[in-house]
């Protein structure tokens, strides 16, 4: 028998993302303490996306792996990563194919589905897109349909024309949509048809005081500067040196791809950080730089300044986002924007501007699933 505090998320597929990792852990805990009962279903990377495929052949190549011992590379390399999804965020049983996640909404019912936040609707890194829209779900269940914080992920969004008919329709079916990047909101009325609201990322759901509760961070304050680095390249580690510079610091570079793929000679050089040593790096850091949203989402949780380096040819959005919602500082630097934090950081300020984004992005969860 069906159980109405059940609640099944769909989200982007979790591997060695660190802030996917976070936002999907904070979704889970958000709704744990509103007395529902989570669950993160389990849909693995599409292997043919491009950048699945990259990450597997530089990972491959640079290691010399025989292509057939390549999931066991990945479990080592992943071991911690892994550890820590299977600890803390509740998971479905693996659903591998369209087949399996409509057998699956049929043997396990719930109250509620809830799709988002990170980049669940980009068509390049999600696996049965159609099915991020709830199309497994037949149009006559009751069934609560939601977007939480939901993203595009890139600008212009990737999806193509001819799936806006099907994607109107299905839209039309929720009880409520909410987007994580501000641009969404016209989106998704101009070329779906569909109403939005503006919400916080899941990961500022939480505060800081919960993190460092939750999983014991250690507060041990550094003079060093935290470079956070997705795509690492040597000019963005040259701005990384030049604020370390002018901090009168050094910099330690957290680049998980690079760690991956660039590290030592033996899988087990390569392996990924715990999550755990990841948030520590931001909470203890004197500084951060980063090119990677939640790097900018947990500076701003724990109340360190950053320089966020952000490819102004695409992808900014859920960088204005932020700059639209906490007043943060924006300038050109050839290719990149550099967003900052306030001349005169006001952590004060920051923070109750976060508690009031929080309580509001809470309200629109809770009205959604009543």
């Amino acid at each position: 028998m069906m159980t109405t505090k059940r609640i099944h998320i769909l989200t982007h597929p979790l591997g060695a993302n660190y802030g996917g990792i976070m936002q999907a852990y904070a979704l889970q805990q958000a709704l744990r303490k509103m007395g529902y009962e989570p669950v993160t279903l389990d849909i693995p990377f599409d292997r043919r996306s491009p950048l699945r495929r990259w990450a597997k052949s530089r990972l491959l190549a640079l290691k010399q792996i025989p292509y057939d011992q390549s999931k066991r590379a990945e479990r080592i390399v992943l071991q911690h990563t892994s550890r820590f999804v299977q600890q803390h965020i509740t998971l479905s049983p693996p659903l591998r194919s369209a087949t399996q996640l409509r057998e699956y909404y049929h043997q396990q019912p719930a109250y509620a589905y809830i799709v988002g936040s990170d980049q669940v609707w980009r068509q390049e890194f999600v696996p049965m897109l159609d099915d991020y829209f709830f199309r497994f779900i037949p149009e006559t269940d009751a069934v609560r349909r939601i977007a939480y914080a939901a993203s595009f992920g890139v600008d212009p969004i990737d999806i193509a024309p001819e799936r806006t008919a099907l994607y109107s329709e299905l839209l039309s079916h929720f009880v409520a949509i909410s987007v994580r990047e501000h641009s969404a909101v016209p989106i998704l009325e101009q070329r779906f048809g569909a109403s939005a609201q503006w919400v916080l990322d899941p990961t500022m759901l939480l505060t800081r005081e919960e993190y460092i509760d939750l999983f014991g961070l250690r507060e041990k304050p550094s003079n060093e500067l935290f470079a956070y680095m997705l795509t690492d390249t040597p000019h963005k580690e040259e701005l990384a040196q030049q604020v370390a510079e002018s901090q009168h610091t050094t910099y330690q570079l957290f680049s998980p791809w690079r760690h991956w793929t660039a590290r030592g000679e033996s899988l087990e050089e390569c392996i990924l950080p715990p999550v755990e040593s990841w948030l520590e790096g931001i909470l203890n850091a004197q500084c951060v730089v980063t090119d990677s949203f939640h790097g900018v989402a947990f500076s701003l949780i724990f109340g360190k300044p950053f320089v966020a380096i952000v490819n102004n040819r695409g992808g900014c959005s859920r960088f204005d986002s932020l700059i639209k919602a906490f007043g943060l500082e924006s300038q050109q630097e050839g290719a990149y924007e550099l967003i900052r934090s306030p001349k005169r950081y006001d952590i004060q300020a920051i923070a109750e501007q976060m508690a009031q984004h929080r309580a509001d992005s809470l309200d629109f969860l809770q009205t959604a699933l009543i």
